[in-house]
């Protein structure tokens, strides 16, 4: 592999690592996330919290909160889905979410919050 080559690795992956912090940071509107990098908003979201994106879901820690605590509610900004995850009065995400989705099923154990659809 060539100087070159290592430097454009290098340089996509500042890219990306800038438009993802813009995206978190909520410095990029909605409509212009989803025209940049559509398959990565769920998983840019879920990665800031310290959890993990899979196929039909995602896991987030969510220490101290039990599923008492827990409110979730799907809905729309700018024409794209979310679900809006509240943990008592502290905390408050909105994380996009596939569009398609109808049933969505969450727990809590040991401090750690599954959703899967």
């Amino acid at each position: 592999m060539g100087l070159f080559e290592i430097a454009n690795d290098h340089l996509s992956e500042v890219r990306d690592r800038h438009t993802m912090m813009l995206a978190t940071a909520g410095e990029l509107p909605e409509s212009q996330i989803a025209s940049i990098a559509p398959e990565r908003r769920l998983k840019w979201m879920v990665e800031e919290l310290n959890g993990r994106t899979h196929q039909d879901g995602f896991t987030i820690p969510l220490q101290g909160a039990d599923s008492t605590m827990i409110d979730l509610v799907k809905g729309e900004i700018e024409g794209h889905s979310i679900l809006k995850i509240s943990a008592g009065s502290e905390f408050e995400r909105n994380i996009p979410i596939p569009a398609a989705l109808s049933n969505i099923q969450a727990k809590v154990e040991h401090g750690v919050l599954s959703l899967n659809w």
